[in-house]
């Protein structure tokens, strides 16, 4: 039992065992066993971390404190360090295990007489391993919350973005390279929730599929990789536009936009084919899902490089604005209050709120909170994009405003021909034919075929007469 290879004081070098001996018993060091099937994957990643703890064990230097303490020593799942006798020592929760929680601590007790803390019911030392499943069915609850989430966020997102993109297309009264870039952006948004919901739905929600590991779900990670890249290269191409349209002044009349559509749709596919063969050759796990692999920095470095020059323009932008508020002498609350506003429009634009909410807390309620910020910033972004920038676009609301008012009087004027049309029919032919005290207007009391009514036809409709 590897519980037991440290029992006494540790006195030289470790014998590494053999392969042989590698199958940790789940029971010992622990009053739970995770409710799950030990696969090759698991199994593999205890037995290096077994490996690197004799190692270490070998490597670091004898206990030199005075006073008792336990030895180093490897429990069947952790590796712990020499302790001081009475105290608690704790780590993070591993992570080979689906229902366990790295963010929660596991414990081990070293007692006064130098021995580490042995379970009353099996006499065999112990680590409490109890946190990391103690909220095991509330995080399950959140994960599904932030699932559904994210399912109606981009569905919402994508209903949006293909209005936004029918009004933009439709008038081409809006067509400009502003508009043009707001169009490839907003299809990379449609796009990238497209993938994200096909995703989610059919692997991430499908352990079967995982299992079964087919080369599509492989093809469908390659394309959701490139369309994420897309999507923050094309708020890469918003933010160099709106820079070289306020801050190179000299240049914002004519730009050659087939440099935006090389970087908005191009260079991403660069970092995601490197991804892809890198993936397949070094770390190729069921479906590409696992993200314990430094081979995602391919794909999130050049994004998070795009972001921080993001993160530049949106400074310098808020303070070349500042500047020419400040020179047309405005008060300055009211300066301030239009760079602040100006500031809060460009962040959703420019992902910005990635670079800025980078880190998640470690605290537990904290990082529940930080989760939901993050989905709704992440997974309803695009529908927050189509609503800045073309629903409360002052250009599109004028353009939407004029189509209806042109519609309202075209329907207004076709019903009034229409009814025109009916009445001098009804003149013509069923006034012949039906009593006068019965005849009834249609559509217009005063008009009968756009004229006015006669006195001679009025009397005859009040006393009852025909017409041959």
């Amino acid at each position: 039992m590897f519980s037991r290879c440290f029992l006494g004081f540790w006195k030289g070098p470790v014998q590494i065992p053999t392969l042989g001996s590698l199958e940790p018993d789940p029971t010992v060091e622990t009053l739970i066993s995770p409710v799950v099937t030990q696969k090759v994957e698991n199994r593999k990643k205890i037995i290096d971390d077994q490996y690197k703890c004799f190692e270490k064990m070998n490597r670091d230097m004898p206990y030199n404190k005075s006073g008792p303490y336990c030895n180093r020593t490897w429990d069947g799942w952790m590796c712990w360090d020499d302790t001081r006798a009475g105290t608690y020592t704790s780590q993070n929760c591993p992570s080979f295990f689906p229902d366990f929680d790295p963010t929660e601590k596991v414990t081990k007790y070293c007692d006064e007489m130098g021995n580490w803390f042995r379970h009353p019911d099996t006499n065999r030392t112990w680590s409490n391993y109890t946190l990391c499943i103690a909220y095991t069915k509330e995080k399950l609850r959140m994960a599904y919350i932030l699932y559904y989430m994210a399912i109606v966020g981009h569905a919402l997102s994508i209903a949006s973005l293909l209005i936004s993109l029918a009004i933009f297309f439709y008038f081409r009264s809006l067509s400009c390279q502003r508009i043009t870039l707001h169009k490839n952006l907003f299809c990379s948004y449609v796009l990238n929730s497209t993938f994200t919901i096909i995703n989610l739905i059919t692997v991430v929600n499908n352990p079967k599929v995982v299992e079964r590991n087919p080369v599509g779900c492989k093809v469908l990670h390659f394309f959701h990789m490139y369309m994420l890249g897309c999507n923050y290269f094309w708020m890469l191409c918003e933010g160099i536009y709106l820079h070289t349209l306020i801050v190179v002044a000299v240049f914002a009349e004519e730009q050659h936009l087939h440099w935006y559509y090389l970087l908005g749709w191009g260079f991403p596919l660069v970092p995601t084919s490197i991804h892809a063969v890198a993936r397949k050759k070094y770390f190729d796990d069921n479906c590409w899902m696992s993200v314990e692999t430094h081979l995602l920095y391919v794909v999130h470095g050049p994004i998070v490089a795009a972001l921080l020059v993001n993160l530049f323009f949106l400074l310098n932008i808020v303070r070349v604005l500042v500047t020419k508020l400040r020179d047309t002498h405005r008060a300055e609350s009211n300066m301030y209050m239009k760079a602040v506003r100006a500031t809060l429009i460009l962040v959703p634009l420019l992902g910005i709120q990635f670079v800025i909410l980078l880190w998640r807390p470690e605290n537990r309620l904290a990082g529940e909170i930080y989760d939901f910020i993050m989905h709704i910033l992440m997974h309803y972004q695009g529908l927050l994009v189509a609503t800045i920038f073309c629903f409360f676009n002052g250009e599109v609301q004028a353009v939407l405003k004029r189509q209806w008012v042109q519609y309202k009087a075209q329907w207004g004027q076709r019903r009034r021909e229409h009814c025109s049309m009916r009445s001098t029919s009804y003149t013509a032919t069923s006034i012949t034919e039906v009593p006068g005290f019965m005849f009834h207007h249609d559509c217009n009391s005063e008009h009968l075929n756009g004229r006015h009514a006669d006195d001679s036809e009025l009397v005859a409709l009040k006393t009852g007469e025909t017409y041959a």
